[in-house]
């Protein structure tokens, strides 16, 4: 493909940063005989993932969890969350935890935070002799532009350059649930945005038609195999899969003033887990601890870092990473952020804290910077005062 259109697949980008929908006049469609060569912005150094233990069934200490509790409610106060779940647990040490939500729906949507689930099921099926990596798209489901060079590692990456059906105009402006062969028949007409591996665009069809992979190959459907091979196993009795497109009956109804929300069961694959924060520590810690998949293969989910649309933010395979500063703290994080209009959740872990925090809430407010708050308030404010030297500086 060309600089020009390259250029163009930037563009798209920026476009999707801030919220606009893309459509086939922001790009010329390409047709791809073979893999490009990588073309976007530099990626992020590997990031060796270094194995973390359980979490243990106790409380953090007292004067730890009173500054959460206090982080926690100046969160509520600024976000004006009409329902909220955080979590912050140390392994080895304990776990804190609160939830305020509806009463009969005490769990909370985690919007793309889910897609971790999906990958984490893909690549326990490659493990498992069921697939690879590099299989093209073509040989599980047909019809995919350029599935005959995209592959399954561009599907969990988002570099296959397959557009996203919520990005098409009429998709956005008629949120319901479309199923995976819809979603792709939209991706179909916009068309390519680039040839598989010269750029990165995430693309919730991909994930959609990893769902479908998963079906083929596994005989159940996604929120099934999620649950079977993930959530019983670890024991996550708050936690659901939800059957694409099935409703959300016992959770908190998304919120919002921008525009009409979204029903959690529409996202299938690309989002499907509700939960309270948690359970989705205790979900990272088992990953991040190579106790759902071997550590060799965690450790690859993070080799590989595509530069997303927010500066300092990369994608892997099915997890993010962050890398931003905020003040005299260098920030590394290891997770997954999602939103949707209505919702915002983010569970990450910090190797510098020794700590995994997850944030889910409804609204219009965002779960980052609660995230970013609840970490700092693991340390005493004399260790954050301007000057102070030692943890307050997250090594990089």
């Amino acid at each position: 493909m060309s600089r020009c259109i390259a250029r163009s697949a930037i563009a798209l980008a920026i476009l999707a940063a801030i919220g606009t929908p893309v459509h086939a006049a922001d790009y010329r469609p390409v047709q791809c005989a073979a893999r490009a060569p990588y073309a976007g912005a530099p990626l992020h150094a590997a990031f060796d993932i270094a194995p973390i233990g359980p979490i243990a069934n106790r409380a953090l200490p007292e004067a730890v969890t009173g500054r959460l509790d206090g982080a926690y409610e100046r969160i509520r106060t600024v976000t004006a969350a009409s329902a909220m779940t955080a979590a912050v647990a140390m392994p080895g040490k304990g776990l804190w935890q609160r939830t305020d939500a509806p009463a009969g729906a005490p769990l909370l949507f985690w919007a793309s935070v889910g897609k971790t689930f999906t990958a984490v099921v893909i690549l326990q099926m490659v493990r498992e002799g069921k697939l690879s990596l590099d299989d093209p798209v073509s040989r599980w489901v047909s019809d995919v532009p350029n599935g005959d060079v995209a592959t399954v590692r561009d599907l969990l990456a988002h570099t296959g350059g397959l557009f996203s059906a919520n990005e098409d105009f009429k998709v956005h402006a008629d949120p319901r649930y479309r199923d995976p062969a819809a979603n792709l028949a939209v991706a179909r007409r916009h068309g390519a945005i680039f040839c598989p591996g010269e750029n990165w665009h995430y693309s919730n069809t991909g994930y959609d038609l990893l769902g479908e992979i998963v079906r083929q190959i596994d005989h159940r459907s996604i929120d099934d195999a999620i649950t079977a091979r993930i959530i019983t196993p670890l024991g996550l009795t708050s936690m659901r899969a939800l059957a694409p497109g099935r409703g959300s009956a016992g959770v908190a109804p998304l919120v919002t003033a921008i525009e009409k929300p979204m029903d959690p069961s529409w996202a299938g694959a690309a989002g499907p887990i509700v939960s309270t924060a948690a359970d989705m520590t205790r979900f990272w810690a088992a990953l991040l601890g190579g106790r759902l998949l071997p550590e060799r293969t965690v450790r690859e989910m993070a080799r590989t870092l595509y530069p997303m649309y927010d500066p300092g933010t990369y994608y892997g395979l099915g997890l993010m990473v962050f890398d931003v500063a905020d003040g005299a703290r260098s920030l590394r994080w290891i997770g997954h952020a999602g939103g949707t209009p209505g919702a915002s959740a983010v569970v990450a872990y910090s190797p510098a804290d020794k700590a995994i925090v997850a944030v889910a809430l409804t609204g219009d407010g965002a779960s980052v910077p609660a995230a970013n708050l609840l970490l700092k308030a693991l340390m005493p404010p004399e260790v954050l005062a301007p000057g102070h030297k030692g943890k307050a500086e997250n090594s990089k």
